[in-house]
């Protein structure tokens, strides 16, 4: 282990540990243990080089099977650290898988290929997998005796078909890997057809993504509908029919035109599963799943399937099974229909039927697609029945959140024609539970769990609703409040020509900003949303993009002439937020908003003229967002996360009492140290990773005595560390109470003011951002402030 930390170790004991591996006097036992050691010898070209020479002389030297398989293990993995031997050793692996007899020595062989399979394809030597695929055919002639060599060898070919290198190299119709394929996925053992149908399936999908013809892909569509059909009749293939569905799924988003084959296929497979057997539950949850993923790639896909899932959620005793099939009829309703008497009654039925947690599973999944009258009502039968108080404010807070949203997407009987009157009272409605939710998420947070993103999220949601019924009440006020007498004047003296409106001008202009504060506070949310999966995000920027519609549309109305070319560039956008179901409802909503927006130029040829036709444009797309036609699907990560990824930072020097100022001598500087550590959750990195961390310090002078104004002026200090097995420090440098100064930190300084001299109390703040691998940054960290006071001299004090 020093060798692999250590250069200087590693370069000075190769040497001493290759005598020792050469000379006779070494046991063998010590040689086994010392070869390993050479792995290591990476550092430098000149090391790996003598290291390659003495392990090449080992394999000549001592070809027992042992040396043979410890000596390959080391030259492997100095080849994939050095990554300039890795076709030498493809070469040498090639060679031993097909002229050694000896089967241990195979088996070794192929899983040190297939570790440097994952470092790429590209890597490999040119005709380096047409020997391994010549090895796998006389493999697969030879008949069930070579059976796990066989399955060794595709996992290796399968690796390296997920490059596309090997993928482009064999999409020819007679190229050998494809007849192998092709010859393997028929094969009795489902180990070696499963791997053989992976195989095909990814380079059909590299095809259809080129754009290129996809050969053999009916064999490949059959393979799969009847490995799938036989695999869920043996809980022991789970993993290879859960392998199976994955290519089905990767077929289906390559080419949406095997949606409907392949959801036949697999919801007649899920409606013939046996519903006594308690072991095929997890094969009927892994068809459940594939069949989500289908749907959600088209819409009305899985809608012949509703008869047949309707029968299975009343046959099916699992309650996992119950939960998903849930699911599944959620996400057909989603595509923009309404639910029917038979569909109602098959979900009450289920909810009766399962326990508390298995409900709130159900409940969570309808809030999510949208069905928040269902959703409701579990959560507010839920809320009674938990003994936990935070729980109680939670699921309190999840049925008031789902209650807001009903009020908006109930509809009415006559559909066509809404008032103006309904449509603020459902906006009030919603409003004042989006309040009311606001408080019971905060009580129900803790500091374990801050329920932070649910309380922003609800009033974000609370803050835009309020805004829109705002903006009703300004196009109303259009015919209830006509201009004054004096409105003229106002024109004349404000040079604006739109005053001549009366008080609707101000107020439309008021809802344009508040609009556009919205959008800009959901930014901020979608930042400081580091841990949230990629459909929250998209979640998040769809309602950005409504807000800034909104806004949009009515500053066409009451707005400034400059701001025509952006709504023109604005108005060639395509909306595209996901490719699940609830994310194109959304951009359905967006598109439906731009094209009900109002012209640049009114009907006097004006630009930005209100009247009675523009403002009616304006009603009408309140209406689409109030009237019952958008369903808000309440984001995941508002449920659930996913990925952990928090920032502890600790500021030094502390006070020694606490709730004391630092003390700090007039005309001295501060040495700052902030210190942090990075804390991950169980599946760390599963979206994003942190790549560096962005520390900002600021620095507030105190108001001065005998100054009208406070000076708000404030150094600004940025510092990007890159972490260290989670631990990053970074130290500043500020100079506070002299005239002039700066703060200078060590390393970078981005955007420094002077601070005002002078003694007083300062405070400095010190905050955390994150910036992943792609650059973006993530304002999802702590701030600490630490008070400092300056003591100033007596001599320079200014008497008043």
């Amino acid at each position: 282990m020093f060798a692999a930390q250590s250069k200087l170790f590693a370069v000075s004991m190769c040497s001493k540990i290759s005598d020792m591996i050469r000379g006779q006097a070494t046991p063998a036992s010590m040689k086994l243990q010392l070869i390993p050691i050479l792995q290591y010898m990476h550092h430098d070209t000149f090391t790996a080089s003598m290291v390659n020479e003495l392990c090449m002389e080992l394999l000549a030297s001592y070809p027992a099977a042992e040396f043979v398989r410890v000596t390959l293990s080391a030259l492997s993995t100095l080849a994939s650290a050095t990554l300039i031997d890795v076709p030498q050793q493809v070469a040498l692996l090639l060679r031993y898988l097909q002229d050694d007899p000896r089967l241990s020595v195979k088996r070794h062989a192929l899983h040190l290929l297939h570790s440097l399979a994952r470092k790429g394809a590209h890597l490999w030597p040119q005709g380096a997998l047409n020997n391994l695929i010549e090895s796998t055919t006389t493999l697969l002639q030879d008949g069930a005796g070579n059976t796990d060599l066989l399955v060794r060898t595709l996992d290796v070919i399968e690796v390296l078909s997920q490059n596309a290198i090997t993928c482009d190299a064999n999409m020819e119709e007679n190229s050998p890997l494809l007849q192998l394929c092709l010859n393997a996925c028929y094969s009795p053992d489902p180990f070696v057809a499963v791997k053989a149908v992976t195989i095909l399936s990814r380079v059909a999908c590299y095809c259809y993504q080129e754009g290129l013809p996809a050969y053999g892909i009916q064999d490949v569509i059959s393979c799969l509908e009847s490995l799938i059909v036989l695999l869920v009749l043996d809980d022991k293939h789970l993993h290879q029919l859960k392998a199976c569905l994955r290519s089905t799924v990767k077929l289906c988003q390559s080419q949406p035109n095997h949606c409907t084959i392949f959801v036949d296929a697999i919801g007649s497979t899920l409606v013939n599963a046996s519903v006594e057997n308690s072991q095929n539950e997890e094969q009927t949850v892994a068809l459940c799943e594939a069949l989500g993923a289908i749907g959600s790639l088209e819409e009305n896909t899985l809608l012949p399937l509703l008869p047949d899932i309707l029968i299975k959620l009343s046959q099916t005793s699992h309650v996992h099974t119950k939960v998903m099939l849930c699911t599944l009829l959620f996400q057909m309703v989603a595509g923009g229909y309404e639910w029917n008497s038979e569909c109602l009654e098959a979900v009450n039925n289920t909810v009766r039927s399962v326990d508390g947690w298995a409900k709130y599973r159900i409940a969570r999944s309808a809030a999510r697609y949208g069905h928040h009258t269902i959703a409701s009502e579990i959560f507010k039968g839920l809320k009674e029945t938990v003994a936990s108080e935070q729980l109680h404010f939670w699921l309190s807070g999840l049925e008031l959140v789902t209650k807001a949203e009903c009020c908006l997407v109930n509809k009415t009987e006559d559909k066509e024609d809404i008032s103006k009157a309904e449509i603020v009272e459902r906006l009030n409605g919603a409003v004042a539970r989006y309040a009311s939710a606001c408080a019971s998420l905060k009580a129900a947070s803790t500091p374990l769990r801050s329920l932070q993103f649910p309380s922003e999220y609800s009033k974000l949601r609370c803050e835009f609703l309020h805004s829109v019924a705002q903006l009703l009440h300004s196009c109303i006020s259009l015919c209830t409040a006509p201009p004054p007498a004096i409105a003229v004047t106002v024109v004349i003296a404000t040079k604006d020509d739109l005053q001549r409106y009366g008080r609707v001008t101000h107020q439309l202009r008021k809802s344009a900003q508040d609009l556009k504060t919205c959008a800009e506070n959901y930014q901020k949310l979608y930042q400081s949303a580091f841990d949230a999966d990629p459909g929250s995000l998209a979640n998040i920027r769809a309602l950005q993009e409504i807000c800034r519609l909104l806004a949009n549309s009515v500053e066409r109305v009451c707005g400034e002439p400059g701001m025509a070319m952006y709504q023109q560039q604005n108005d060639t956008v395509n909306f595209h937020f996901g490719d699940s179901i609830e994310m194109r409802q959304l951009a359905r909503c967006c598109a439906e908003l731009r094209r009900l927006a109002p012209s640049w130029v009114g009907g006097d040829g004006k630009n930005g003229s209100i009247s009675h036709l523009r403002v009616s444009c304006l009603i009408s797309q309140v209406t689409l967002l109030a009237g019952g036609t958008m369903r808000l699907p309440i984001p995941r990560y508002f449920f659930q996360t996913l990925q952990t990824t928090s920032i502890k930072l600790s500021v030094s020097p502390q006070p020694r009492v606490l709730g004391e100022p630092v003390s700090v001598p007039q005309g001295s500087q501060l040495a700052l140290k902030v210190e942090g550590v990075l804390r991950h959750g169980r599946r760390a990195s599963l979206f994003r990773s942190v790549a560096a961390v962005c520390i900002s310090i600021s620095t507030t002078p105190p108001s001065k005595i005998n100054s009208d104004q406070k000076d708000s002026n404030a150094n600004e200090l940025q510092q990007t560390v890159t972490p260290h097995r989670d631990f990053f420090a970074c130290e500043f440098l500020l100079s506070l109470g002299v005239p002039g100064s700066t703060s200078i930190p060590p390393c970078t300084m981005v955007g420094v003011n002077s601070v005002p001299g002078g003694g007083g109390q300062y405070q400095i703040t010190a905050s955390a951002s994150i910036l992943d691998k792609d650059g973006n940054v993530w304002k999802c960290g702590p701030r600490s402030t630490l008070p400092v006071r300056v003591h100033e001299e007596p001599a320079k004090r200014k008497l008043p």
